[in-house]
This record gives structure tokens, sequence and C-alpha cells, in this order.
């Protein structure tokens, strides 16, 4: 009579030799830049399971110690064609770490893949939610950023920025108008108060 058990092992061998702790570590140690992904063939320096070198039970081990664990960093000369000058310049002068540097160039690189528009509705959005003080830091970095321009650039800014607020003034309503006029009446006063204050402390010292 055929037998329709479809038992391919009627003996209960256990068909797949069992590795040590000690097999597994030798074969994660040819790897250390390997993390348990690739080890399973699904990492990006593995992408084929065909060629997996251990099975998902395997990395899962709690004794087994891995050289690379967690998500993988960019190489820094990657970062470096991502970052800015200015960026660039503050982490070689060690003002800032190398997380910071990270961050920054990459959240140009995001930047840098939005829409004009986008882009512009995200200013907007994080200008609007700024406080005073930091309102009063951005006005700083930009002059400062402004300050250290070359002359073309600066005079190309400049022209920019001229062509800008003439094509926004004419796009205003009165009310509009008045309220930017108020704006700028208060911000022409904040002004002169921290010359006046910085008058003051430079007259004390």
């Amino acid at each position: 009579m055929e037998d329709k058990s479809f038992n391919r092992n009627p003996d209960g061998i256990n068909q797949h030799k069992l590795r040590s702790d000690t097999e597994v570590q030798k074969i994660i140690d040819k790897h250390p830049n390997w993390t348990k992904t690739d080890f399973i063939g699904r990492g990006k320096l593995n992408l084929d399971e065909k060629n997996a070198l251990l099975t998902r039970t395997e990395v899962d081990r709690e004794n087994l110690v891995f050289g690379h664990v967690g998500k993988r960093r960019r190489p820094l000369k990657d970062i470096y064609k991502l970052s800015t000058k200015e960026n660039i310049l503050r982490f070689e002068n060690k003002e800032i770490d190398e997380d910071t540097f990270r961050k920054n160039s990459l959240s140009k690189s995001y930047r840098d893949k939005v829409s004009i528009s986008q882009r512009k509705k995200n200013e907007k959005l994080r200008y609007k939610n700024l406080t005073d003080e930091q309102l009063e830091e951005k006005r700083e970095r930009n002059k400062n950023y402004i300050s250290n321009l070359s002359g073309k650039k600066l005079e190309k800014l400049k022209a920019s920025e001229s062509n800008r607020q003439k094509k926004r003034w004419a796009n205003m309503s009165e009310a509009q108008k008045e309220i930017k006029r108020e704006g700028d009446r208060i911000y022409q006063k904040r002004k002169a108060e921290m010359k006046r204050k910085e008058r003051l402390k430079n007259a004390k010292n």
C-alpha cells in the first residue's frame, strides 16, 4: 500500500548538523564588518540569501559577539561630499563633534532632494514656530554668513533679495503692508536697544 503521510524523514534523524557557538563565532570573526542581516543574506554587504553563512536561529544566540551592531554608518569621506564648506570648517576646527557633523550633512542632503516649493513651505513653517531668542540667533547667523561672502556672491545675493522684496511688496494688501511696517519698526527698535546694551558693555570693559 502506498504511503501518503508525506514524511520525508520517518526515522526522525536531524539532517542539519547543529553548529556550536564556537563554530558560529569563528565564522563571525572572519567578517568583522558584517551585521546580523549580512550573515543571513539580507544585508548591504551580502544581499543574496543563497550566500547566507548563518541561519536566523544562529545569529540570535545570546553568547555571540558581532563586529558590527546596529545601523551601518556612511564612511566619513561620503559625509564630506554631502556637507557645506561651513559645516566642514566647523568640524575641522573642532567646533562640532562628528555626530553633529554627520547630522548636519545628512539634513542638507535631505533638503537638496526636496522641491523648491516644498522647501519654502518647510522654511515658513519652521520660521513661524521660532521663539524671539531663536529669531535673533538666526538673524545673527545670517549676518555672519553675509559678511563672509565674496564680492560677486554678495552682489548676487543683494540683487536676488532686492527683487524678492519688490515682488513680495507688490503682492501685499494695504493691511499686510501696515503689518510689515509695524514689524520693521519693532525690529529696528530691538536692534537699537541691542546696540545700546553693547555700547554700555564695552564702556564697562
